[in-house]
């Protein structure tokens, strides 16, 4: 699956809006239907009007990434939050206005039915027009998976990565402001590495993720960390691991003092 934008931007200007000319949007409808296990097999890039899924089970809330309010100094207005139904997992990002309209407010577990435009960003299986959302239920969601390094920095992101909710554990964080910044500062790119030397980009996203902003002014841990977030590929070329949970492993939490075990939720926020 190719980036939507064939155009270069630097990370602190990407683009969040699709141009209409590089992507051809697919219609899906959601509740019966299968999500990234079949969306794999769509090219988002092709002239396709109407995709037909199997039927599988509805798909369950997991991770909330984006919500409304005010946040490290900027009102963020958007909702970004995960599903999975279990072939596969993808976002989900709509405005308050709209979410309000249907008269649905995300909660983790919940189980939707749902329509919508199929539009990956960034490589992030997305749906990014809704024309319809409920709750049908509640459910237990599905963990973090657990990768490593190698296989997240990769240009192309396989549709068993690409859309979820990502574990990596054992890496270190290195690159300065070692402050996180908040919203005014920009996004900064840091870099994580694992026990055996492999490397990658962290994206520290804060025009983008409201609570990333609200955690200006923290220094981030200088020992081993899990950080637990998703994968997406900005340029067509720039792997990038953007955290929505850091927790310091037990071997670095003296470094901590006593706040003991630390978790930063950093809650994706969209203008």
């Amino acid at each position: 699956m190719k980036l939507l934008s064939p155009v270069s931007f630097p990370n602190s200007l990407k683009p969040r809006t699709l141009l209409a000319s590089a992507v051809a949007a697919v219609a899906l409808s959601f509740g019966a239907n299968a999500l990234a296990g079949n969306i794999a097999t769509i090219d988002p890039m092709a002239n396709l009007s109407l995709v037909t899924l199997g039927d599988v089970s509805s798909p369950v809330v997991t991770a909330i990434l984006s919500q409304p309010g005010l946040s490290g100094g900027h009102n963020y207005t958007g909702w970004s939050f995960l599903v999975n139904d279990g072939t596969g997992s993808l976002d989900i990002f709509a405005s308050a206005a709209i979410l309000t309209t249907f008269g649905y407010t995300p909660t983790v577990g919940d189980v939707l039915r749902l329509s919508g435009t199929y539009e990956p960003f960034h490589q992030i299986p997305e749906i990014e027009t809704l024309t319809a959302i409920s709750k049908t239920g509640t459910a237990t969601p599905a963990p973090a998976i657990v990768q490593t390094i190698p296989n997240l920095n990769v240009d192309t992101l396989p549709f068993s990565i690409a859309g979820y909710l990502i574990e990596v554990d054992g890496v270190t964080i290195s690159g300065t402001p070692t402050t996180l910044p908040n919203y005014a500062g920009g996004n900064v790119s840091y870099t994580i590495t694992d026990g055996s030397g492999n490397s990658m980009v962290l994206y520290d996203w804060v025009t983008s993720y409201s609570t990333a902003a609200a955690m200006g002014g923290t220094v981030y841990p200088a020992g081993p960390v899990n950080l637990i977030g998703f994968d997406s590929v900005f340029g067509g070329t720039s792997p990038e691991f953007t955290a929505v949970e850091i927790i310091p492993e037990p071997t670095s939490l003296s470094l901590l003092g006593g706040f003991g075990l630390l978790a930063w939720n950093l809650i994706r926020r969209r203008k």
